[in-house]
């Protein structure tokens, strides 16, 4: 008799509602990925691939993508904030030697197109578009999933990868709020033949002033300029949590920063500028409930200061993989995979709380030792590799 394989409803098609997709589809499941937009992509920003996530995306089939659509950074360094001095020069990024793993830099749209073209080749109907959650039942059957469009299908297992705001986790847990940090990050977007080569020596560079930060770094070869800019503020006053920006309110608040950094500011197209209000949540004890479990924010949002949000979705999509493939018994995998993944992200979510203060202080000098530390506490989290878990040790 022929075993039916396992359906998985997947709520949310972000990186990591369809890394999940793929790493299941890899083992074996049958997946549907339902999104509430009517089409599919991610607002154009960089996002830093650490070795850890380059293990995950290798054992989902994407070594090669990875290496064709990232950049290894190149020699930087830290710079004071008025006078432009460079602190400290980083080095050429030795990832590969020491954790077997490129550190790349990627486009969040190039990484977000490579998992949909993977996903898609696999099962060309996967993704519903315009498929907005509404609610989930169990029965006896399995879970019913509803949307407000009055699409549903039937499943095994749900998957809420629905972000920071994740209805799947409110109707798990019931409703709360995320947590304001505290701080405000503006992303930008340069085209790299405007800017000029005397602002992007070194090609990476963080320039650091009282309570705030700017980060920069080349993506596509050089053909994009990304930056972060990080202040601190007592309050969230938007209507939503990404909001557009304006340039005179990013050059306003770095008014005080040396002129290389706001020259280069001063390039980026409107449209390409966007204002975030950076939240998390608090740890949950746990995110699994029967057939239903939660993957990256919606399970363990956290702030920025480490770099591993999107990170830790990837290493949960591959080891929900693992536990799918390790698993002969297919209602214990769920379980499994958050067994294996709580302990890891509630401890990064509480590195990158750490760090805020100790990265935002008044003093640049200050803020040199407490990214040095904070780099090095980093780099204990790379040795990790979430395709490799063994279950049958757990």
């Amino acid at each position: 008799m022929t075993v039916r394989a396992a359906k998985t409803i997947i709520v949310g098609a972000g990186i990591g509602g369809l890394a999940a997709a793929l790493a299941l589809l890899r083992a074996g499941h049958r997946v549907r990925v339902i999104e509430q937009s009517s089409s599919l992509g991610e607002v154009g920003a960089g996002l830093s691939i650490t070795p850890n996530a380059s293990k995950a995306l290798a054992y989902l089939g994407l070594a090669d993508e990875l290496a064709r659509i990232g950049s290894t950074p190149a020699a930087g360094s830290l710079r004071h904030y008025r006078t432009g001095e460079d602190l400290v020069t980083l080095p050429q990024d030795r990832s590969r030697e020491r954790y077997g793993y490129p550190l790349y830099h990627v486009h969040r749209a190039d990484l977000h197109r490579a998992l949909l073209s993977a996903v898609t080749a696999l099962d060309a109907d996967s993704i519903v578009t315009a498929a907005e959650f509404a609610s989930f039942t169990e029965n006896k059957d399995g879970i019913l999933v509803c949307c407000r469009s009055g699409w549903s299908d039937q499943a095994d297992y749900v998957i809420g990868a629905d972000g920071i705001h994740s209805r799947v986790r409110a109707q798990l847990f019931g409703p709360d709020q995320a947590n304001f940090t505290g701080y405000v990050a503006w992303r930008g977007l340069i085209p790299g033949d405007q800017v000029p080569p005397s602002l992007l020596d070194p090609p990476l560079c963080m320039t650091l002033g009282p309570r705030r930060m700017l980060m920069r770094y080349p993506l596509r070869r050089g053909s994009w300029i990304n930056f972060v800019a990080i202040a601190k503020r007592d309050a969230w006053m938007e209507e939503g949590w990404s909001v557009s920006s304006t340039l005179d309110e990013l050059l306003t608040e770095f008014a005080d920063f040396e002129p290389r950094a706001l020259d280069l500011l001063s390039l980026t197209p409107p449209d390409r500028l966007y204002k975030w209000g950076l939240f998390d949540r608090d740890p949950l004890p746990s995110w699994t409930q029967g057939r239903v479990t939660l993957l990256g924010d919606a399970a363990h949002a956290m702030p920025p200061f480490t770099g591993q949000g999107a990170v830790m979705a990837l290493e949960d999509a591959a080891v929900l993989g693992r536990a799918a493939e390790a698993s002969s018994a297919t209602n214990t995998f769920l379980k499994r995979y958050e067994t294996e993944r709580i302990s890891r992200v509630t401890n990064a979510l509480a590195m990158s709380r750490a760090r805020a203060d100790l990265y935002f202080g008044n003093e640049p000098a200050e803020q040199v030792k407490a990214l040095t530390a904070g780099m090095m506490e980093l780099r204990t989290l790379y040795d990790y590799d979430a395709g490799a878990v063994d279950f049958d040790a757990l």
